[in-house]
């Protein structure tokens, strides 16, 4: 792999980690990084061997809605083994963070396939991994973790 590609792959692999992170940091009281896996989790179709094909290819399968549906429904069975209320705030948490890397990756302009199985992507092909979009999303980060920090009082 090209020096280049490696860099992108790494900003928006941590850009989506990080809005992950943030999310689910500022609106739950779940464990944040909980965001930080599940706003990756879509990429793990890097991983699918090249052979695989459609739909186990990158923007393919685990960047759908439905992907999100049922990882979402997974981890609030999971949550739930333990009371309803944490298997509600673990699946708000995982909705939050998948849900935030669908929608960035659905601004871009190669988009998601909103209803898969049909293959039916439409985009408004915005630059939403260039480095000035990618510097949004993460001062918008911070500014949602440092607004969580300064509301919540302090643990003495």
């Amino acid at each position: 792999m090209e020096l280049g590609r490696a860099l992108f792959l790494s900003g928006a692999f941590a850009t989506h980690a990080v809005v992950g992170y943030a999310l689910v940091a500022g609106a739950t009281d779940a464990d944040p990084r909980i965001g930080l896996v599940f706003g990756l989790l879509p990429d793990a179709d890097f991983l699918f061997p090249a052979g695989w094909g459609w739909p186990f290819v990158h923007r393919g399968i685990t960047h759908t809605p439905l992907f999100a549906l049922a990882v979402v429904a997974g981890s609030y069975a999971i949550g739930r083994q333990r009371t309803l209320t944490a298997g509600r705030r673990v699946a708000l948490s995982v909705g939050l963070a998948l849900g935030s890397h669908l929608a960035i990756d659905s601004l871009s302009p190669k988009g998601i396939d909103w209803l898969f199985p049909l293959r039916t992507s439409w985009s408004p092909g915005l630059a939403v991994h260039s480095p000035a979009a990618t510097v949004l999303l993460w001062t918008g980060s911070i500014a949602l973790l440092a607004w969580d920090t300064l509301e919540r009082p302090s643990i003495r």
